[in-house]
């Protein structure tokens, strides 16, 4: 089957694909050059910078970012040697372990923000006009929420099916 015999289903299933990992590897590029951070840093300094008191569960950043533990765990041990996050312990629970933003974690994150976004803009949102950024939107929202059910990610601050 040749790519003009695909169905067109996995065209643009191949398509998103390619242009989410295109992106994502040329935003990590631009990222590390301009503000020495990866998008991987980038992302789960967000993640606390928009948490209460500005800290999260390793495991719920884990769980918004869809990554595995792991990688989280080695990405946290990176901000932490640079003094971006710290690791904090539940006082009550000695197996809850916090990521916690510092105030250089805060400032660098909001240093970066102006450069993320440009460059999400230069290889993604400045490719499309707003009616194709609007409709992508929806068609993602849609696939998401209606397709997949609610989303995987809890809210911020709490783990799914665990009250806080």
């Amino acid at each position: 089957m040749g790519p003009q015999e695909r169905p067109e289903e996995l065209r643009v299933w191949s398509d998103l694909c390619e242009l989410v990992d295109t992106v994502r590897v040329l935003l990590n590029r631009e990222l590390r050059a301009e503000v020495g951070l990866t998008l991987a840093e980038n992302l789960v300094l967000c993640q606390a910078a928009m948490a209460p008191e500005r800290r999260l569960r390793m495991v719920e950043i884990a769980a918004q970012l869809h990554l595995a533990k792991s990688a989280i765990t080695k990405t946290v041990d990176r901000l932490e040697r640079r003094g971006l996050l710290v690791r904090q312990q539940d006082p009550e629970d000695r197996r809850t372990v916090y990521a916690a933003l510092t105030d250089l974690g805060m400032s660098t994150f909001a240093d970066a923000q102006p450069a993320y976004l440009r460059w999400l803009g230069q290889h993604f949102a400045g490719r499309l006009d707003r009616a194709e950024l609007l409709s992508l939107g929806q068609a993602a929202s849609a696939v998401l929420h209606r397709r997949l059910g609610p989303p995987s990610r809890p809210p911020v601050g709490r783990l799914p099916g665990k009250e806080t």
